[in-house]
C-alpha cells in the first residue's frame, strides 16, 4: 500500500465513523419540555421600555466597577469635584435616566426576540445609574441614593424571577444584586447605626431557593443556539436532509460525502446541546438547588460519546462552552447576598448560620463563578455605622 492509498483509506474511514454515527437529530419532546418549563409570562411586556432606556453623559466621570466592589463610595468621594462639574450639566438627563430605569417595575417581564445577531437591552445603562448614586450618596443625597439602589436590585430580581429570554438575562439580574447589596452595605456603614432602609428596599428579600434554578431559562438559551446552528447550515449551503446513507456511501461523490459530513457535524452538535441544556432540568439538579446546592453541570463525556462522532469539533467546543455550572453558582449566591441584607436590617439579631461577625464585618461565602475561582470565595461587608466617624473625620 503507497502512503497516498493509506491516507485516502484514513480519510474514508473518517467519513464513515462522521457519517456512520446514528442520524441523530434534536428531540421534539425534550425542547416541549424545555418549553414547558420556561417561565410563563404574567402582565404586560415591558421589553421596549427596557430598550427605550435612555443614554446619558457619563464619560466625564469615573465610575466604580467589578474591581471597585465595597468601594464605591470612596471611588465617588475621591472624584466628588469632577461630579459637581458634570451634574451642572447633565443632571436633568440622569434623573430621566432614573425615573425610566424605576418605571420598568410596572411591567410582568421583558419577553424579546433575541438572536446571536440581535442587540441586547442597554443592561449597562442601568448599572451606570448605581454608580451615580454613590456620588449622590456622598453628596448629601443619602435618602435618594439608596432608593436608587434598591430600585436596581429590586429590577435585578425581577429579571431573575421573570427570565423569559436567555442566561444573559438573569445573570445580569444577579450583577444587579450583588453589586448594589454592597453599596447598600456601604451606604449603612456611612449611615448612623439605626438607619432604616427606604420603602423601595421591601422587595430585596431572600427568595424561594427553587425560583433560583436555571432549568427555566434554558428554553431560551436552546431557542439561541438552535437559530445559529440554522444559521450556520444555511451560510454553508447545506440541506436539512443528508444526501446519501450508509448503504451509497461508496457509490455517490464526494461532493455529496462532504455535504453529508458536514451536515452531520452540525445536527450532532445541535442535539448534543439539547441533551447539555436538559442537565439543570434534571430531578436530581432541581433538588440541590431547592437545597442551596449547587449541582454539578459539567457535560458528560458519555453523552457525547452517545450523539457526536469523535471527529466532531463543534461537540468539543460545545463540551467545554456549555457548561453551566457557574451560572448557576451565580444564581444560588443570589440569596447568600440577600441573606446578608436581611441581617444589616437587623444586625443586633444573632446572625444566621454560615455567616459571622469579626473586625465590624459580616462575613460569609459564596460560591465559586468564576473560572479562576477554586472552593467557596470569602465575602467581606461593613456593619451599619461601622464606618461612619471615619467619613466624617475625612470630610
Amino acid at each position: 500500500m503507497t502512503i497516498l492509498q493509506y491516507l485516502f483509506s484514513v480519510y474514508v474511514s473518517a467519513l464513515g465513523t462522521i457519517l456512520g454515527t446514528p442520524q441523530v437529530e434534536p428531540d421534539p419532546a425534550l425542547i416541549a419540555q424545555l418549553e414547558r418549563e420556561r417561565t410563563v409570562a404574567v402582565g404586560k411586556n415591558g421589553a421596549d421600555a427596557l430598550y427605550a432606556i435612555p443614554q446619558v453623559p457619563t464619560t466625564g466621570l469615573k465610575l466604580c466597577n467589578m474591581t471597585d466592589q465595597g468601594n464605591c463610595l470612596k471611588v465617588a468621594r475621591e472624584n466628588l469635584a469632577t461630579y459637581h462639574k458634570e451634574a451642572k450639566q447633565h443632571q436633568k438627563a440622569w434623573q430621566t435616566q432614573e425615573e425610566a430605569i424605576a418605571a420598568l417595575l410596572q411591567y410582568g417581564h421583558f419577553r424579546y426576540r433575541f438572536t446571536p445577531e440581535d442587540p441586547l437591552p442597554p443592561y449597562h445603562w442601568i448599572s451606570k445609574q448605581s454608580a451615580l448614586a454613590a456620588y449622590r450618596f456622598v453628596d448629601g443625597e443619602k435618602e435618594a441614593a439608596m432608593t436608587s439602589v434598591c430600585t436596581n436590585a429590586a429590577l435585578g430580581l425581577r429579571l431573575i424571577n421573570t427570565a423569559q429570554n436567555h442566561v444573559l438575562e438573569s445573570l445580569f439580574g444577579v450583577s444587579l444584586i450583588t453589586r448594589n447589596v454592597t453599596l447598600l452595605a456601604e451606604m449603612l456603614a456611612e449611615s448612623p447605626a439605626g438607619t432604616r432602609l427606604p420603602p423601595a428596599c421591601d422587595e430585596i428579600k431572600v427568595q424561594p431557593a427553587e425560583t433560583l434554578s436555571l432549568c427555566p431559562q434554558m428554553y431560551g438559551e436552546w431557542r439561541v443556539i438552535s437559530a445559529d446552528v440554522e444559521k450556520q447550515i444555511m451560510r454553508a449551503g447545506l440541506t436539512k436532509t443528508p444526501s446519501t446513507t450508509e448503504e451509497q456511501l461508496g457509490q455517490t461523490n464526494i461532493n455529496s460525502l462532504l455535504h453529508d459530513m458536514t451536515r452531520n457535524l452540525f445536527t450532532q452538535a445541535e442535539a448534543y446541546a439539547l441533551q447539555i441544556l436538559m442537565y439543570p432540568c434534571s430531578a436530581e439538579s432541581q433538588v440541590a438547588v431547592a437545597h442551596g446546592e449547587l449541582p454539578d453541570l459539567t457535560p458528560d463525556p458519555s453523552t457525547r460519546m452517545q450523539y457526536c462522532s469523535p471527529y466532531n469539533p463543534l461537540c468539543i467546543a460545545a463540551a467545554k462552552g456549555l457548561d453551566y455550572t457557574p451560572y448557576q453558582a451565580r444564581l444560588l449566591n443570589v440569596n447568600r447576598y440577600l441573606t446578608a441584607l436581611d441581617y444589616l436590617r437587623h444586625p443586633t439579631d444573632t446572625p444566621p448560620a454560615g455567616y459571622r461577625i469579626e473586625n465590624n464585618t459580616l462575613t460569609f461565602t459564596r460560591y465559586p463563578d468564576r473560572e479562576d475561582e477554586e472552593g467557596m470565595q470569602t465575602v467581606t461587608l461593613p456593619l451599619p455605622g461601622s464606618r461612619q466617624n471615619s467619613t466624617t473625620q475625612a470630610r
